[in-house]
């Protein structure tokens, strides 16, 4: 991970509030891995569970940094400050320069979505004021302190994603950020190895709205019933598809998903599913609330290009592939599932799963229900990859479509390319470490 620091005096100012005996003079950037020092860095040395900062503090001096935050001294020629804890450093150093900020920040968790909506909702943003959002997924315990070294003092709203895979970590993280605003999109069974089961999941995101002053807004999505029973210490914004609401959202009588009726204002969405109709309802109220006019919200929305991975469009010959490949859980994974069954009549519709992880001692049961799920919406074909997705193709047994496990990827693409023919619709799904979009350069090749 890596900062450009966009205001040195405002960030030296920081400094100097918790380290008063530490003077930097020149810098460009803060970054905790060597790897990616550029000339002028400051390295910070942190202690992690499988790898230790110190021992790469010359390869970071060979990239050009400036100095060394340690917590103990190390033989380098790089300038070292010692401190007690390199991590409670950077946590100070944030605290101490989110309080320097004047602009609002917008904190936005949820099991699924939160990446897509906080990209959206900056975009939509950007055109009438000046946005700071974390980058890609910098969104931890870690991230998000260095993300907020980006804010500077003309910086208007700063939009930061806290994303959690144990319980207490979004509190932590709300501790060092201080939303003025929250937003959780929903709440599934994701990372249930380290939570145990939703009712915890629940709970550790809910700490965002609970460390909201009471000057602030919570934007609730009444659909979620998790999140609509919450405590609310502050005023409430509410959105919904199924229930009345501040905003209230409902599909255009096509049954494409293409556009969506916000309060009486058309949206079109660039990308047409259920999960993304809500990801525009939860901006649009964030965004009229902030004071944009409806038409400017929904001309944004529209314009919005989805990132690589979250489900945009590659278009391979005359194939087209959903490319969901970035994360993937139970839930996630039925709602793209559902988009194909949905959206694509008359197309030959093919599923390409991978594994999903970190589900504790539900991944067989939920690895069942996706197969017995892609069985009731009878997806033409399943190709499986990774251990875990053989339980999604034994529950398919007895169906008459396709459906194959892979023990290797090249397997797979191999007769996958045999398999298809012009105008069929791939959806490709699986968790971050199953590497699927690996699946994406087998058939381009």
């Amino acid at each position: 991970m890596r900062i450009n620091i966009q205001n040195k005096d405002f960030f030296n100012k920081a400094i100097q509030q918790i380290l008063p005996d530490l003077s930097i003079s020149e810098f460009t950037g803060i970054t905790i891995d060597s790897r990616k020092v550029e000339p002028g860095d400051i390295f910070l040395a942190l202690k992690g569970e499988n790898t230790d900062g110190h021992e790469f503090i010359e390869q970071a001096h060979q990239g050009g940094a400036s100095m060394a935050l340690v917590e103990k001294i190390t033989e380098t020629s790089t300038p070292v400050f010692q401190v007690p804890s390199t991590r409670q450093f950077l946590n100070d150093l944030a605290i101490a320069h989110r309080k320097n900020l004047t602009c609002p920040l917008i904190g936005i968790t949820g099991s699924n979505g939160k990446t897509t909506t906080k990209d959206l909702l900056s975009h939509v943003l950007s055109g009438s004021m000046n946005v700071m959002a974390t980058k890609g997924n910098f969104n931890s315990t870690i991230g998000v302190p260095l993300s907020l070294f980006e804010c500077s003092l003309d910086t208007e709203i700063a939009i930061i994603e806290m994303g959690a895979s144990m319980p207490g970590e979004i509190e932590y993280i709300c501790n060092i950020a201080q939303p003025n605003m929250g937003l959780i999109t929903n709440i599934y069974e994701a990372h249930l190895e380290y939570f145990g089961d939703i009712e915890a999941v629940a709970k550790t995101k809910s700490a965002l709205f609970s460390s909201l002053p009471e000057s602030g807004t919570a934007f609730i999505n009444k659909d979620d019933n998790f999140i609509s029973k919450m405590n609310i210490p502050c005023q409430r914004v509410e959105y919904s598809l199924d229930l009345p609401a501040d905003y209230k959202g409902s599909w255009g009588n096509d049954n494409t998903l293409k556009y969506l009726n916000v309060n009486d204002t058309p949206v079109h969405l660039h990308t047409p599913s259920k999960a993304m109709g809500m990801n525009a309802l939860a901006v649009f109220a964030m965004a009229s609330h902030l004071g944009m006019d409806s038409k400017t919200i929904a001309a944004q929305i529209n314009s919005f290009q989805i990132p690589k991975g979250r489900g945009e469009i590659v278009n391979i010959q005359n194939v087209m592939l959903i490319n969901d490949s970035y994360n993937s859980n139970l839930e996630s994974a039925r709602s793209g599932i559902n988009n194909l069954a949905t959206l694509y009549k008359g197309k030959r519709k093919i599923a390409v799963i991978g594994d999903m992880l970190e589900l504790g001692n539900m991944e067989k049961e939920h690895h069942q229900a996706l197969g017995k799920y892609l069985s009731e919406k009878k997806v033409d074909a399943v190709f499986a990859y990774g251990n875990l997705t053989r339980h999604s193709i034994l529950a398919m047994n007895g169906s008459s479509e396709f459906h194959q496990f892979y023990e290797n990827k090249t397997a797979l693409i191999t007769e996958l390319k045999d398999f298809l023919k012009d105008g069929d619709i791939i959806y490709l799904k699986g968790s971050r470490d199953m590497k699927m979009e690996e699946i994406i350069t087998g058939l381009q090749s």
